[in-house]
């Protein structure tokens, strides 16, 4: 594959001594500011950064399939959008921009041309920490407490580099943050630092403290004055801990040196991804994530206080190509098995409301579980269901309805008594979240990733995969079946004679079809509505307004919280448990 390069600065040489080394890369050219053609191998050509015409010729080359980017972050984006825009791959260093929407762009463009754009979080390919990580994938430690990063460098950097650089925490930090949140599955939600010595946001000494949604305290360490390059990492988990303290005091190694081979085995990688296209490990949201993260930290700094991180520009419901892997994953077994028979024996299997637990506990229970379904939060669920209803208190809605929004998701309770194998599991989820359908009937091509349809076997039955299927028209969505999730596991909670409450009809309404999609956003199903769905339609629409766009990851005290709530409960509820 024939390559150019643009930049030959410290990392720009690490990557070219690399394409050399790699049997797969041809590298053709070096763009640089300075005349480094002494520098290069004699079949390795030199060319001006200002001599536009000859860049512009070269990108129109289609001999040469990609672009590796280790210029000045502040040329990120032109350089990018130049490669893309003449259909050629990327990589680039990292970060993609200082500038948000710099990233969205990049990643969009990369989209539409179906090219791929690969993000130098070279962490990630260290064997150190990818060792680290399968770990902590294998869960031998169990849910990590508190985790903390060591990153000092050396030498001490140029004032040419400070100049250029992007400070502190887009340039050195974001490594950090980087690999934690990958590491962890998780993002944090606040952040407080420390910084001494410094300016232009280029900090000698920095000390980061962030909570993570989950719970895990992480601390960074970062800074600019060492005697060698010292990367180190532990995590503290409920079964023991994993700690890489491997530092060669005074021994004068640089970044170079300490992670020669994830620059290595990144640069394979880019290979593999364009060759399999495959999709490369640091997605949009990653890189949109760091970025706001980098900037909170700036702002703790500027403010001398913790700040909450709040993650509320992207996009909501966006299962574009960019969505994480795990939420494809849940969407097409749901499809595949989500079958008349296999609800009907959910049905069965959940039926019987025999483990007491009080409401409370199983909101803060479920604190553990993550949606592996929904692509716009990381957040545990008790607080998008604070976030939910004290959206709908602020705007003065019903007290009812601002309990159903605390309450509508704990049906995810139904882990407890389910299984991996079933999809009601902690970690198989695909029978419990995400967006529901009806089975028994055809499945409409507005659901999300309607390719997915075909995989369903009833849509192999010959009454099954028709309009109507086994219902009548205008029997109404109550004598429906819709595919099982924690949506129809509460209502069946909710209107067993163990539970009594005095909760209104449009409040089981919204708890029994607030999933499906398909029905009340692109207004599916119609054909079985019956006076009362036509009734109650606009209070699914009011409902998915708060339970959509409360999505901040803005996090509310739940002590602060926790009395009103409580009150609600004692007003609906005849007891403050409930049967499960």
């Amino acid at each position: 594959m024939n390559v150019i390069l643009f930049g030959f600065g410290r990392a720009g040489k690490i990557h070219y001594h690399n394409c050399l080394k790699n049997a797969n890369i041809q590298l053709t050219h070096v763009i640089d500011v300075m005349d480094i053609s002494d520098s290069l191998q004699s079949n390795i050509h030199y060319v001006d950064y200002n001599d536009k015409d000859k860049i512009h010729c070269l990108m129109k080359n289609t001999n040469i399939q990609a672009v590796l980017i280790a210029s000045p972050t502040y040329l990120h984006f032109e350089m990018i959008m130049l490669a893309l825009n003449f259909n050629k791959h990327v990589f680039v260093e990292k970060p993609i921009s200082n500038i948000y929407d710099n990233i969205e762009s990049c990643f969009k463009l990369a989209e539409q041309k179906n090219l791929i754009l690969f993000v130098g979080f070279n962490r990630r390919f260290d064997p150190l920490l990818m060792d680290i990580q399968e770990k902590l994938e294998k869960n031998e430690i169990g849910k990590i407490h508190y985790a903390t990063t060591t990153s000092r460098d050396y030498p001490y950097p140029t004032q040419e580099y400070l100049n250029k650089s992007a400070g502190m925490f887009n340039d050195c930090a974001t490594h950090d943050i980087d690999y934690m949140c990958w590491m962890l599955k998780d993002k944090p939600i606040s952040v407080s630092v420390m910084a001494s010595n410094g300016n232009n946001y280029n900090y000698d000494h920095v000390a980061i403290h962030f909570k993570f949604s989950m719970g895990t305290i992480v601390s960074m360490n970062l800074s600019r004055v060492a005697s060698s390059y010292d990367q180190r990492c532990e995590f503290f988990g409920e079964f023991g801990e994993i700690i890489n303290n491997d530092f060669l005091q005074n021994k004068k190694l640089s970044f170079p040196q300490r992670y020669e081979q994830s620059y290595i085995n990144e640069l394979q990688e880019f290979y593999t991804c364009i060759i399999e296209h495959k999709k490369p490990s640091v997605s949009k949201y990653d890189c949109m994530n760091n970025h706001i993260i980098a900037k909170a930290c700036q702002e703790a700094v500027n403010q001398n206080k913790q700040i909450t991180i709040k993650y509320g520009d992207l996009e909501f419901r966006d299962f574009s190509s960019s969505v994480p892997q795990r939420v494809k994953d849940n969407y097409l077994k749901a499809r595949s098995h989500q079958t008349f028979d296999f609800v009907t024996k959910m049905q069965q299997h959940f039926g019987n409301f025999d483990i007491k637990m009080n409401i409370w506990d199983i909101l803060e229970n479920l604190n553990d579980l993550v949606d592996v379904s929904d692509p716009d939060i990381s957040h545990p669920n008790l607080f998008h269901a604070f976030q939910t209803a004290e959206m709908m208190r602020r705007d003065d809605l019903p007290d009812w309805m601002q309990l159903i929004g605390l309450i509508h998701d704990i049906g995810k309770i139904m882990y407890i008594k389910g299984s991996d194998e079933t999809g009601t599991g902690k970690k198989e989820q695909w029978a419990m979240v995400g967006d529901t359908f009806i089975v028994g009937c055809q499945l409409p091509n507005t659901l999300v990733f309607p390719e997915f349809n075909t995989l369903n076997p009833d849509m192999k039955n010959e009454i099954r995969s028709t309009t109507l299927g086994i219902y009548q028209k205008g029997c109404g969505l109550d004598n429906v079946i819709c595919s099982w999730g924690h949506d129809e596991y509460l209502y069946r909670i909710l209107s067993c004679n163990k539970n009594p409450n005095s909760l209104p009809i449009q409040a089981l309404y919204i708890i029994r079809f607030h999933s499906l999609y398909a029905y009340h956003d692109k207004l599916e199903y119609m054909q079985f509505q019956s006076h009362k769905d036509k009734t109650l339609f606009h209070w699914l629409k009011l409902f998915n307004k708060y339970d959509l766009y409360s999505k901040s990851d803005i996090l509310l005290d739940s002590n602060t919280l926790k009395s009103y709530y409580t009150g609600l409960i004692q007003k609906y509820f005849d007891n403050d448990y409930l049967f499960i």
